[in-house]
């Protein structure tokens, strides 16, 4: 089981879109590929977690965007790994094959290109985002600030049970994407 996971998991091309830290800015992906951002949050005063997901084409326009409240406090690292593996099944579910996964968890990114296993929860949580990899043709991993990620960052504040837009985002999260893609070319 292990080694034919190892074989599979060679397939998917694993790259580093921004070297070290992350941009600030939201950028486009290539031509044929999709870029998925992705966000979790722990709302611990409501005893509550969330998600946010937006996929994006290569001229900023959303194809489909998703937001979960989970009536559960995961630990901020677990919730990130969380909101990783639903947006992956979201753009798979959706079709999608060439993808980029991009958030704003450094480490979390630095979890899902290497190569080494860790068995605790959160490794755990992170081999399941990896197994699921598999589904796509290609797929690369991406680390954006915050302040890049804002669209899928206020999805998660504005959820409520689980919600989701094709060919847009909920009308809060409307001026964030507008400011994303107001200097692309």
């Amino acid at each position: 089981m292990l080694a034919q996971y190892q074989a599979n998991t060679q397939i998917v091309e694993m790259q580093v879109v921004s070297s070290g830290i992350g941009g600030t800015r939201w950028s486009p992906p290539q031509s044929g590929f999709i870029k998925v951002n992705f966000d979790g949050a722990v709302f611990g005063n409501l005893n509550m977690s969330g998600i946010g997901v937006v996929i994006r084409n290569n001229n900023g326009v959303v194809m489909a965007s998703c937001a979960e409240k989970i009536n559960q406090a995961y630990k901020v690292d677990e919730i990130k790994a969380l909101a990783a593996l639903k947006a992956l099944k979201f753009a798979h579910e959706l079709g999608f094959q060439n993808a980029i996964l991009e958030g704003d968890s450094l480490g979390l990114i630095q979890a899902l290109k290497a190569e080494d296993h860790n068995l605790s929860p959160l490794g755990l949580l992170v081999e399941d985002v990896k197994l699921f990899a598999n589904n796509f043709v290609r797929l690369s991993y991406s680390h954006i600030k915050r302040s890049g990620n804002s669209v899928a960052h206020n999805l998660v504040k504005y959820a409520i049970d689980f919600q989701v837009w094709m060919e847009d985002v909920s009308s809060h999260i409307v001026s964030f994407l507008q400011s994303d893609v107001v200097d692309l070319p």
